[in-house]
């Protein structure tokens, strides 16, 4: 199996147990230039347990779809819960020969950020065989103001640049459990605290990823992914992203 992304994220790809229930509208945190408090906003995203859709018919073997690929996708809907085709973050356009029942992707004709799991051909053509699609959070930057900014403790795994510079993308463990009330969910998040001028016409923009656990028990952990839509921000512009962990604050930086 040829894994197309980065090392670190190859290694956790079970998103089982995370479902997004809802996109809730993203909110920004603004700050403008150094020292001024502006607008707090940010994008929800509501936890529960990630959804994966497979193929019911795969077979393993040496024939023509027997070498099976990973990648991150921005992936189309035919028919509400089928996937019909896909565009990867190194710009690959792949049909699948028979759409991909997908059941979180609800509504027809639109698009879903994924981690798609496929079989190529071998003579190169970009028809391919739909394994299994896992869903992708996708948290943006706009709004409405905030009331608070939780930064509950996660676990970082990895962060990358896509191929086409679109998405910095977070690789995360997320400790879940059962709970009784199932109104209770785990909230995932972006803001945005500062913008600074660096001279030059470009922009630092430092970000800073939100969690709120909301007492959800921890009783073990489960992978996600996070891609932050890089439109928006112009070229040259210098993201920082700071994360809270169980081992204290962690930052990452990417430059477009």
């Amino acid at each position: 199996m040829i894994h197309r992304f980065p090392k670190k994220a190859a290694e956790h790809n079970d998103l089982k147990v995370l479902k997004v229930v809802k996109v809730h509208k993203v909110l920004k945190v603004f700050k403008v230039a150094v020292g001024r408090v502006g607008l707090f906003l940010m994008a929800w995203c509501c936890l529960m347990g990630l959804a994966a859709c497979e193929s019911g018919d795969y077979e393993t073997g040496d024939d023509e779809y027997s070498y099976m690929r990973a990648d991150f996708v921005v992936a189309r809907s035919a028919e509400a819960k089928s996937l019909a085709h896909a565009i990867t973050d190194d710009g690959d356009s792949l049909v699948f020969d028979d759409h991909l029942a997908c059941s979180w992707a609800t509504t027809a004709d639109s698009t879903y950020r994924a981690l798609l799991y496929y079989h190529v051909d071998k003579q190169g053509s970009n028809h391919v065989k739909g394994i299994s699609a896992k869903q992708v959070l996708v948290v943006r930057l706009p709004q409405e103001r905030l009331k608070s900014t939780p930064t509950d403790p996660l676990s970082f795994e990895s962060a990358w640049m896509s191929a086409n510079g679109k998405y910095v993308n977070l690789g995360l463990d997320v400790k879940t459990g059962k709970t009784e009330d199932e109104a209770r969910k785990q909230l995932l998040g972006v803001v945005r605290d500062t913008i600074v001028a660096l001279g030059d016409g470009r922009r630092e923009h430092r970000l800073r990823l939100l969690h709120a656990q909301n007492d959800v028990p921890q009783n073990y952990s489960t992978k996600v992914y996070v891609s932050i839509p890089m439109a928006g921000f112009a070229p040259g512009d210098v993201i920082v992203i700071d994360i809270n962990t169980y081992d204290g604050l962690l930052t990452r930086t990417f430059e477009l």
